[in-house]
């Protein structure tokens, strides 16, 4: 609500500069066309047309300020604030068009209808009036440019610093024809400095075409500075997480408001939420460069990088399939990986269906890496759906028993005993020390399953929990 109110309140001041520029502009092109007419002056009548020019000009930036300033819709979800770059070109077009007119009628009075207009206070008096309302205008035009980033007031500011500009042209013409009737100056030269004048405002004119022109047609082309896009792509490939080299940047302004579309290559081992944490670091990164109102979209695209761990390779290949592993284990042997794992399938699965997918998975991975690699493939099947257990009190009481009567394992605790269609289901409870490597435990879990598994032969599962012992302090 507070940022919406802000734009409104932005708009109305826009409209109002441009309200009061649009009577300063019709008040003046009136008193120089009257002025022109009446002394025969080419330069004020030009300068008449410039003011004229100028009142449709601005008559375009008012409507071009309230159709920019329009919300987002369906039609346009950039939203319409290139609708200012659309107006900074029809004023332009105009500018051109009356400045080609002024020119021919410079040239015709310069070649062939030479002559001096009258001059009188009142040319003076329009002429000085006329340049300190421009100055104003442009002092006031260029501020309120700046500080909203509009390019139709920029362009206006630029009309009339122009016309102030001709104006002052104007005026030395006619200081120069008033001198002459005190000074013997060439009247060749006398004749035709109204039309030289002219000739000035029609220069300073294609000036401003050129200039203003040429930007309204960038912005509209999605024209952005060429260092933009590689000085981004720095500064995001400078983020941790991203591949260097893997990233790709678009980058488009609609009015003031900047559009960053973002390709990175992140490392295979990211998860998706340090992925999506990752994108939106760089989003900041490239607000805090850029704009604070800038829409950045960023896309994470994981690749394979030479450095990436053999680990992380052969689970993403099962990821890209769809597979689930587990209890991978690698090898180098004699140059040759060699790759075991567990691959998880579905229990309704043959077992030549489920051959298929381990198939799929080996072929994969022996194109996805660059080493020769052989891969064993051990298939568990995967329970989608609970199965019926109960606890059973004489199978509870015979794995106590069995844990009894080994001296080894004095340590272990029975969470449960499950039985199930297909057997037995022991879940241990083991505390080991806490220093004790990760690698020793997994032995002394595995040597106790085991010899669990040769005492009571039921046993199709045993899972052991290990937990670190916590030294009791004595105070």
């Amino acid at each position: 609500m507070h940022n919406t109110a802000a734009e409104e309140n932005n708009v109305q001041r826009k409209s109002k500069i441009t309200t009061i520029s649009i009577f300063a502009s019709g008040g003046l092109a009136a008193i120089k066309f009257i002025a022109g007419i009446l002394t025969g002056s080419l330069g004020l009548i030009a300068e008449g047309m410039h003011s004229l020019l100028d009142l449709l000009s601005t008559l375009v930036t008012f409507v071009a300020v309230r159709v920019a300033a329009k919300p987002p819709d369906a039609n346009h979800p950039y939203g319409h604030e290139r609708a200012e770059a659309l107006g900074a070109l029809a004023g332009m077009t105009l500018l051109g068009a009356t400045a080609l007119i002024i020119l021919y009628h410079a040239v015709v009075k310069i070649v062939w209808e030479p002559g001096a207009p009258e001059v009188s206070i009142w040319s003076f008096s329009i002429i000085i009036i006329s340049i300190i309302i421009d100055f104003l205008r442009v002092r006031t035009l260029k501020k309120a440019a700046k500080h909203y980033q509009s390019q139709a007031l920029a362009s206006d500011a630029e009309h009339f610093g122009n016309d102030m500009l001709g104006s002052l042209a104007v005026l030395l013409s006619l200081v120069f024809i008033f001198l002459a009737r005190y000074l013997p100056l060439p009247v060749w030269l006398v004749e035709r400095a109204d039309a030289l004048a002219a000739l000035g405002v029609v220069v300073i004119a294609f000036k401003s075409v050129w200039s203003i022109g040429a930007e309204a047609i960038r912005s509209l082309m999605d024209d952005v500075p060429e260092d933009l896009a590689p000085r981004l792509q720095e500064l995001v490939e400078q983020l941790p997480g991203v591949v260097s080299g893997a990233v790709s940047i678009k980058t488009r302004f609609v009015g003031n408001k900047p559009y960053v579309e973002a390709t990175v290559g992140t490392p295979r081992s990211l998860t998706f939420e340090k992925a999506h944490e990752l994108t939106e670091i760089i989003e900041h990164a490239i607000k805090h460069e850029l704009s604070s109102n800038a829409e950045v979209i960023v896309h994470a695209e994981p690749i394979h990088t030479t450095d990436e761990p053999y680990s992380i390779t052969v689970r993403s290949v099962a990821a890209l399939l769809d597979l689930r592993i587990h209890n991978l284990n690698l090898y180098l042997v004699s140059g040759e990986i060699r790759i075991e794992l567990d691959l998880e399938v579905s229990d309704d699965l043959s077992l030549t269906e489920a051959h298929a997918k381990s198939e799929i998975l080996e072929k994969a991975l022996i194109n996805e890496f660059a080493l020769p690699i052989k891969v064993a493939v051990h298939i568990e099947p995967r329970n989608e759906i609970p199965r019926p257990a109960i606890r059973h009190q004489s199978s509870f009481d015979r794995v106590r028993q069995a844990l009894e009567n080994m001296e080894d394992y004095k340590q272990v605790t029975i969470d449960e005993v499950l039985l199930t269609d297909e057997g037995l289901v022991v879940t241990l409870i083991m505390t080991l020390p806490g220093q004790t490597p990760l690698a020793d435990a997994h032995v002394v879990m595995y040597n106790l399953e085991r010899v669990l598994r040769a005492e009571i032969t039921d046993i199709i599962r045993v899972h052991i929990d290990p937990e670190p012992l916590t030294k009791v302090m004595v105070y």
